[in-house]
């Protein structure tokens, strides 16, 4: 968007309502920093910014289309329920990354904690709070996806959320009802676990255009190198571990995506 002509209208709508930049923090919510650095035309704002900001001012975005010509260019149309499903997904990835420890440690132990009376229980809610938070730290993905157009990132984001809720319920089914041929499901579905991983990761690299490329890149390449880890089976504990680091470059990732959104 057009700078400086942006900040010097914005300065003068604020003024016009005799309103102080921290006063117009407190009617649109964005950082009194922000506010001031748009105005001194030193940063270009995403569309959401400028339509929090002029709806705070009670001015109307289609008056300022004239010196916004680029605007068309990045098609990025974020509603309010895309930031939230966003700091959601921030707020569930920290939950997975956590709560992965205790199931990893309950998965390598399983047969033991099987004789404790209230494992099963204990094992059942891991399980379920695993998944609940990992259905939606992914779906910040399938959010960014939307965003930015990129088709693969949100259809592998959707892929990998059926595909790891289906290992979550034959955890719990396989808690209840051993299987006498389980170590063959469990290499299908290290194989799947590992397209899945891959197909993300490819998706997260398309991000390079959006962000600052050495995020997207080094978190899709982790993605792939997991991914392929999975898919050769007997590497898949290296690839337990890569989650590790994965998890806090996905919750990095998804809190500079929803950073870029909201200038």
């Amino acid at each position: 968007m057009k700078q400086p002509e942006l900040g010097k209208i914005i300065t003068n709508l604020r003024n016009e309502k005799g309103l102080t930049q921290e006063e117009l923090v407190d009617k649109c919510n964005i950082s009194v920093r922000t506010i001031q650095r748009i105005e001194a035309g030193e940063v270009t704002p995403r569309s959401f910014t400028i339509k929090t900001i002029l709806a705070a001012l009670d001015y109307n975005l289609e008056n300022l289309k004239s010196l916004f010509p680029n605007e068309e260019k990045r098609n990025w149309s974020v509603s309010k329920n895309q930031v939230l499903a966003l700091n959601l997904a921030i707020i569930a990835g920290i939950i997975y990354f956590f709560i992965g420890f205790v199931e990893v440690y309950f998965d390598l132990d399983i047969e033991d904690f099987k004789t404790v009376n209230t494992s099963t229980s204990i094992y059942i809610s891991v399980k379920l709070i695993s998944l609940v938070s990992m259905v939606f730290l992914y779906t910040g993905f399938v959010v960014s996806g939307t965003i930015f157009s990129n088709y693969l990132l949100r259809i592998s984001s959707i892929v990998a959320i059926f595909t790891f809720g289906i290992g979550y319920v034959f955890d719990i089914f396989t808690w209840y009802n051993p299987l006498d041929s389980e170590e063959y499901f469990l290499v299908v579905l290290s194989i799947i676990f590992g397209c899945a991983y891959v197909l993300n990761g490819i998706g997260v690299l398309r991000l390079k255009s959006h962000l600052d490329k050495n995020l997207p890149t080094l978190t899709g390449i982790i993605l792939i190198i997991t991914g392929a880890t999975f898919i050769v089976v007997f590497l898949f504990l290296i690839g337990v571990f890569l989650l590790i680091p994965l998890t806090i470059l996905q919750i990095i990732l998804l809190y500079k995506i929803k950073e870029e959104i909201t200038k």
